[in-house]
């Protein structure tokens, strides 16, 4: 990987050392350039007449379906273009056949979107919550979840790397629990996608989701959700639209100037996750934008990108620990993400003032926590580089001795 002719596609960089995709990244000009284009089409409605304007848009939005799947090593048949992590969480705890009594489980130190879908359940059909705790400074295993399965456990909503520690879940394993114990597995891998390798041929998750403006650094307002055969085959949207129907033969411009089309007639979908889409007219500029910031990701490839965020990040703990912070993240590479979270103070202020410090020095970090778990967070993406990581360390020396 050239990180010069990366970084040429982050403009950002320029004038700030960026080390926080983990709460919102940097867009790439690709990106840019894409919905340019798109817009471009949408303010000249040069197509011919307004059925195939509206096609070109369509086709210009599968590129990220394709990207999508190719990142993830799946079928674009398994994989919809959505809203957010927020919509995909929604989809799937809305779409599970839960019912009064039975369980989901959710981590101490998740992320408060992770829960709010189930907490909602709780309150329309008696669902509970189960909480498993993790240990240590933060540490969630597969047998943690499976010591707190039950009979009425039908779900677990996990994140593959928790984003107040960076702990990065083996969930593999994990889904090879549920499987075994016909649970639901949905997991929240917004801050896995696009740093870390992603391998759904073997379809070990039933949902895996991830908004698109972390750490695949698209614009905001469109995500990826991929969803299993078992989904597929068993469950339905709770609702549905047009664009996800077969295309009719001639396509919809050919249909709808049909005059004895009528509204009565059986609608059947095809088993593909786009039923599980909004299927209307949908968030075009954020698809294309999604779509060319994913086409960089592959471009550069994914093994790549997790390579180099793994040397920074061995880089950056041998630095903070050098500087006299104490690390909360994971020390073994197995266990690591893009994500480092560390504390040099032992009162949380202090680390505040710590943060508004370094950001003062134009370097982006952040502070996050959960279930007291958590610190500054420093975000490693495959556009940082060395002086990058020494950059930011030497703030923390500079700033912390005052």
């Amino acid at each position: 990987m050239n990180l010069d002719d990366v970084r040429q596609s982050f403009p950002g960089l320029a004038d700030k050392v960026f080390l926080d995709a983990a709460a919102v990244s940097l867009t790439p000009v690709e990106a840019r350039a894409g919905i340019e284009e798109f817009l471009d089409l949408a303010v000249s409605g040069d197509a011919g007449d307004a059925s195939r304007l509206h096609l070109a848009m369509d086709n210009m939005r599968y590129e990220a379906l394709e990207e999508a799947a190719k990142l993830l090593n799946t079928r674009t048949e398994n994989v919809a273009l959505i809203e957010s992590t927020t919509h995909g969480l929604n989809i799937a705890a809305n779409a599970l056949p839960l019912r009064r009594g039975e369980n989901v489980l959710i981590a101490d130190t998740e992320y408060l979107q992770v829960a709010i879908p189930w907490a909602k359940k709780r309150e329309s059909i008696g669902l509970e919550l189960k909480p498993v705790h993790s240990h240590g400074e933060g540490v969630l295993t597969p047998d943690d979840f499976a010591a707190a399965i039950d009979s009425k456990t039908k779900a677990v909503c996990v994140s593959s790397v928790q984003w107040c520690s960076g702990f990065r879940m083996a969930i593999r394993q994990l889904g090879e629990i549920c499987r075994g114990q016909e649970i639901w597995l949905v997991v929240d891998a917004v801050q896995e996608m696009g740093a870390m390798e992603i391998d759904l041929a073997s379809q070990y998750a039933d949902f895996v989701i991830a908004g698109g403006h972390k750490w695949l650094n698209a614009p905001f307002g469109c995500g990826v959700m991929f969803v299993s055969d078992r989904v597929l085959a068993e469950l339905e949207p709770v609702s549905h639209g047009y664009m996800a129907l077969e295309p009719p033969e001639g396509g919809w411009g050919v249909y709808f100037q049909t005059p004895d089309i009528t509204p009565y007639r059986d609608y059947v979908f095809p088993l593909t996750a786009k039923k599980f889409e909004i299927a209307g007219t949908s968030n075009y500029p954020g698809t294309v934008g999604l779509g060319k910031s994913l086409k960089l990701v592959n471009e550069i490839g994914i093994r790549n990108v997790e390579q180099h965020i793994r040397r920074l990040t061995d880089l950056l703990h041998e630095e903070l620990e050098q500087a006299g912070a104490r690390l909360i993240s994971h020390r073994d590479p197995a266990y690591r993400s893009g994500i480092t979270v560390f504390r040099r103070h032992t009162d949380p202020a202090n680390d505040l003032t710590l943060l508004n410090r370094i950001l003062g020095d134009r370097i982006v970090i952040s502070i996050r926590y959960t279930s007291n778990i958590g610190g500054l967070r420093v975000s490693s993406h495959y556009y940082n580089t060395d002086d990058d990581i020494k950059q930011l360390c030497d703030a923390v020396r500079r700033h912390s001795s005052h």
